[in-house]
């Protein structure tokens, strides 16, 4: 089963890297969620998270940076996901997944524009809630823990 999940989580991270947001949304469940919260013990409902997405608000994103001209994402972020300690148990009928991923993202460009051009390294554990269907897993939940939570983030405006 582990290897079952290994190659989720990998094609996952391809889906973002090729920018397939179509198929990446596909992945998740409809009542799904995609979390970076903003520190180590988050309190829902009593402090913000730098992104809480449900389906409506991760459908809009990917909407955004398929169709919208905006500044964050002009020219558009590449990046290139590393996933590596991938560990898994089943609780309460989800696959509770942890995983350890290096993230590097760039935008091209020139002098003109501060931080265009230089490849940024993020770093994450990245936990994901599965649930097994007929033909693979359903995203419950994402969960990106960055390492530098607290510190300044640059662009936030991709999907890590």
């Amino acid at each position: 089963m582990l290897q079952d999940i290994s190659q989720f989580v990998f094609r996952e991270a391809k889906l973002l890297d090729d920018k397939q947001y179509e198929a990446w949304l596909a992945l998740f469940d409809d009542d799904g969620l995609y979390v970076v919260p903003l520190t180590e013990e988050p309190r829902p409902g009593r402090q913000a998270d730098i992104v809480n997405d449900n389906k409506a608000a991760r459908e809009e994103r990917v909407h955004h940076l398929m169709h919208h001209w905006f500044p964050a994402q002009q020219p558009p972020s590449r990046t290139r996901h590393f996933v590596s300690n991938v560990m898994a148990e089943e609780r309460d009928g989800l696959w509770r997944v942890s995983t350890s991923q290096l993230i590097y993202e760039t935008r091209a460009g020139d002098w003109f524009q501060v931080g265009l051009g230089e490849v940024r390294p993020i770093v994450a554990g990245v936990d994901y809630a599965l649930r097994e269907v007929e033909r693979g897993f359903r995203i419950c939940e994402k969960r990106i823990r960055l390492l530098d939570m607290a510190g300044w983030q640059a662009n936030l405006a991709f999907i890590y």
